[in-house]
């Protein structure tokens, strides 16, 4: 609650920043009734930022009407000059009490009353608080602080007359509607009671309508939305980098030479259709014997360049292929006779990435993958998870595709066993290769591969 003093000023405020997302007035109105505050002013720093001081005097000050307050903060700020003030006065009605109010950024920050003895450490509190400097004003007593700039509230309170802007006003934060508008006010109010009671079973009526008409245009049959889901997860697959891919790439890292004008192939990295060749300077060689044979080569520093090269994609490999081989799926799974032995599937020029029965995958390229362990390969399988979940309680319709599931295989080892990526992966004719690493140091020349399978 704030405090009116005898000469009209107002101390004991509330200050705060106006943030602007609304009318002025519905934001203080809103902080009034937050802060209980029954007063307001409203002031500016002359850079664009509004000040609210929220007060609530006694109902003594406020039956008054004729008599105009001053709020002792801004009125401050147009005595004294400086960004950062701080103001301390004895309280005209209580020696043990003393007025502390303070300006940053010529802003109204605290507005207190507070015991003389705790003036000074308040003070010094509040400016190591404060960026810059601080000008103090106030009285010259030997009880209180040193004063920058001789002030009393009687100057001030004589100022605030004399200027009588509407910024230092004290203004009440509402004022009682008159009868007439009450009456109207309540007239609207039962006539929109009335129209809203009658409206209402209209309403009831209509939505429940709407609500069956959203409801019969919501429902879609379970499989043809999975269908949909599993066509949209499909195309996010990458199917072009099958066994065909693998034996392309095997290809064309074989036919890498071993020493391009004194300069050998440290690593290989290849994802997706991609691949980077580090290569790293030997005795005798040079930019000009290395470019002479790699013209795409780029020079990184004295000894070391790369290289990239993309692979063409293969038609038989595509996304397309996998898709297309859905509808054949769902026979081939209910009719065993039917499905392609492992011959056939080995031999497959395309080899394309198609799913196919879990255990027909487990029996060949699985099998293949343990015998590569036992050679001393470091081997990874994980077990695959649905690419869409299935729809409970349609398993078992004719129209339901064969659900399909992914996981990851990975190998790795010694560079003499290179071969086997695309031997395994034409095993079965459902895997991809995301990425092959080859490292040829000081030390072993070593490979990895990693993937992923398809199956139903």
């Amino acid at each position: 609650m704030g405090r009116a003093l005898s000469n009209h000023l107002v101390i004991g405020a509330q200050w705060e920043t106006l943030i602007g997302l609304e009318k002025e007035m519905t934001e203080i109105r809103s902080l009034a009734r937050s802060r209980d505050a029954s007063h307001f002013t409203v002031t500016d720093d002359g850079a664009g930022t509004r000040t609210v001081g929220l007060v609530s005097l006694p109902d003594a000050t406020q039956t008054n009407a004729a008599t105009t307050r001053y709020a002792l903060a801004v009125v401050l700020r147009t005595l004294v000059d400086g960004p950062n003030v701080a103001f301390m006065h004895p309280d005209p009605d209580d020696p043990a009490k003393a007025v502390f109010v303070t300006l940053r950024d010529h802003r109204p920050e605290l507005d207190l009353e507070v015991p003389a003895s705790q003036l000074k450490h308040r003070l010094e509190q509040w400016t190591a608080e404060v960026e810059g400097p601080v000008k103090v004003a106030g009285v010259m007593r030997t009880d209180l602080p040193h004063a920058d700039v001789i002030l009393t509230l009687d100057d001030i309170a004589a100022a605030a007359v004399r200027e009588a802007t509407a910024e230092t006003r004290i203004k009440p934060v509402r004022q009682a509607l008159p009868a007439r508008q009450l009456k109207i006010a309540a007239t609207v109010v039962t006539l929109l009671a009335v129209i809203a009671g009658a409206a209402y079973a209209g309403w009831q009526w209509y939505e429940s309508i709407q609500r069956e008409k959203l409801a019969a245009a919501n429902r879609v049959d379970p499989v043809v939305a999975y269908k949909q889901a599993l066509t949209r997860a499909l195309a996010n697959e990458s199917f072009s980098t099958g066994a065909s891919y693998a034996r392309h790439l095997q290809r064309a890292v074989q036919q890498l030479p071993a020493n391009a004008g004194g300069w050998r192939p440290a690593s290989i990295d290849c994802k997706a259709r991609t691949c980077e060749i580090e290569w790293r300077r030997l005795e005798g060689g040079t930019f000009d014997l290395l470019l002479s044979q790699r013209p795409r080569a780029q020079i990184v520093d004295l000894d070391h360049a790369n290289e990239r090269f993309m692979l063409p994609e293969d038609d038989a490999t595509s996304a397309s292929t996998v898709a297309a081989s859905l509808g054949a799926a769902k026979s081939e799974a209910r009719t065993p006779a039917g499905a392609p032995s492992i011959e056939a599937l080995e031999d497959d020029g395309d080899a394309r990435v198609t799913p196919i029965p879990r255990n027909q995958f487990l029996r060949t390229a699985g099998a293949r993958l343990q015998a590569l362990g036992d050679y001393g390969m470091d081997i990874a399988l994980t077990m695959p998870e649905p690419l869409v979940p299935v729809p409970p309680g349609v398993a078992s319709r004719d129209d339901m595709p064969p659900p399909i599931l992914k996981g990851e295989w990975k190998m790795a080892g010694h560079l003499a066993f290179f071969d086997s990526v695309a031997g395994l992966m034409m095993r079965a004719g459902n895997m991809s290769l995301g990425e092959l690493k080859i490292v040829i140091d000081d030390g072993k020349p070593v490979f990895s591969a990693q993937g992923t399978y398809y199956v139903h």
